[in-house]
């Protein structure tokens, strides 16, 4: 027979609810989860959102100061870069890139002769002088992975087609022949000629 007593309520202390009610921000999310409401639910903590929006400010001072020291070092530039950051700036603002000026062919022709000329000269004073550089080196060809392999064997190859038609067509006569009938071919043929008519017939 089982005695009647007092029933007696017993906790466990590692129950997810105790540890749900622990801390704050677990609190939070768990009222937030028991909303009606969606936005609230998936809604961040108020403490992540104050340190994004630190950051994001944090950054667009650090942006601003860099544009600041831009602004300022734009007095010691050449035209040149002061151009090139004008242009950086308009193409940041959504303008269009400025075309790269092209010299014309006749233009060019001759300050690359010159050019050459000078770099002829260069060279041979190097040599002179005992002075190898990397340029004197003669480059050595490389070869293509499609050669070691398809022109290892017969044939020619050319724009990805391998082609053997000398392969597949028939043999022609014996070297011997070949030579002589070349032989013959140089020879003049006897025969008559053409004459003319003689005068006083």
């Amino acid at each position: 027979m089982v005695k009647s007593g007092a029933a007696r309520v017993v906790r466990d202390s590692s129950s997810s609810y105790d540890r749900a009610f622990r801390s704050d921000s677990s609190r939070n999310e768990y009222r937030n989860f028991m909303k009606s409401s969606l936005a609230d639910m998936y809604s961040a903590p108020t403490s992540m959102r104050a340190s994004n929006e630190s950051d994001s400010e944090e950054d667009m001072d650090i942006k601003k100061l860099l544009k600041e020291v831009e602004y300022l070092g734009a007095s010691n530039m050449t035209w040149k870069e002061r151009k090139k950051v004008e242009n950086r700036n308009i193409v940041a603002l959504g303008g269009k890139p400025v075309k790269k000026h092209r010299t014309p062919l006749s233009v060019a022709m001759p300050i690359m002769k010159k050019q050459k000329q000078r770099d002829e000269i260069k060279l041979e004073e190097e040599r002179i002088l005992g002075k190898f550089t990397k340029g004197n080196k003669e480059k050595t060809q490389k070869k293509k992975p499609e050669d070691r392999v398809l022109k290892a064997t017969e044939g020619h190859f050319r724009k990805g087609v391998l082609d053997v038609k000398h392969l597949l067509a028939p043999k022609g006569p014996k070297h011997e022949e070949v030579t002589h009938k070349n032989s013959r071919k140089g020879k003049k043929k006897g025969g008559k000629g053409k004459k003319g008519k003689r005068k006083g017939r």
